[in-house]
């Protein structure tokens, strides 16, 4: 019998849109992809449930006075960001992209450590390395979410972009979003593939997020012209230079 049975994971489609909510006795996690002209925005949640979260705020309140701090909780949410960073497995158009968050926020709702549930949303985006036109995105996930019990996967629909393949393991599902019971399953392996397509009418952004990481965009044709004429022309004028100074050495000899 496959893993996936072994191990009582079921996936569905989910009908209706993706909702973030927590659990009694569990921990859930979320993942939205937004996809742009640039680039691909991750959202990336992890809600512990009622019960799991009132035992890890104990642990998060370090100074033990019965309150967690913005410091506090800001220190337990950078740790599982990390963790989840380095569970994460993304390449974009085939290549390797390291998963470096934007933001890291930990809601708490109350600070009380008699409280229950509470979430760590993270933030990421996956550059291409040029705007606009067909990109694949592949991700893999590997973290181990205590007590897990569901995660949602949803690709959302943008303005100028086109979902051409949409597919987690072995299931294709045209309204975009899955549903996930247990542990990763098949987000960790084989994962999440996403094919689209960027039109013109697709946003990019103006900020400098993309415009340097993962690669350097390729400049445009007219600047490579432009530079290699440049180039071209300094090279000319070096070599009449030195032709120069060759024909005034050997006049100055004779």
């Amino acid at each position: 019998m496959r893993r996936v049975l072994v191990l009582a994971i079921t996936l569905a489609t989910v009908g209706a849109a993706a909702h973030v909510a927590p659990s009694v006795d569990d921990n859930n996690r979320y993942l939205k992809l937004t996809p742009l002209g640039d680039r691909v925005r991750l959202a990336y949640t992890v809600f512990f449930g009622e019960v799991p979260g009132a035992q890890a705020r104990r642990s998060i309140d370090s100074d033990r006075n019965g309150s967690i701090s913005d410091a506090e909780g800001a220190v337990f949410g950078n740790r599982v960001a990390a963790e989840v960073a380095a569970a994460l497995e993304i390449t974009v158009d085939q290549q390797r992209h390291p998963v470096a968050w934007h933001l890291v926020s930990v809601g708490m709702g109350t600070p009380q450590t008699t409280g229950g549930s509470f979430s760590i949303d993270m933030v990421t985006y996956l550059c291409f390395r040029s705007a606009r036109g067909r990109h694949e995105v592949r991700l893999r996930d590997r973290f181990r979410i205590p007590k897990p019990g569901e995660t949602e996967i949803r690709i959302e629909d943008s303005p100028g972009i086109t979902i051409d393949r949409a597919r987690l393991g072995d299931i294709a599902d045209p309204t975009h979003e899955f549903k996930l019971v247990g542990p990763s399953g098949p987000l960790a392996d084989p994962g999440l593939e996403v094919v689209m397509t960027a039109s013109d009418q697709a946003a990019v952004a103006s900020d400098a997020i993309c415009s340097a990481a993962p690669a350097t965009r390729g400049l445009p044709t007219l600047a490579v012209i432009g530079a290699a004429a440049v180039l071209g022309a300094m090279l000319a004028a070096a070599t009449m230079v030195v032709l120069r100074r060759r024909r005034r050495a050997r006049s100055s000899r004779a």
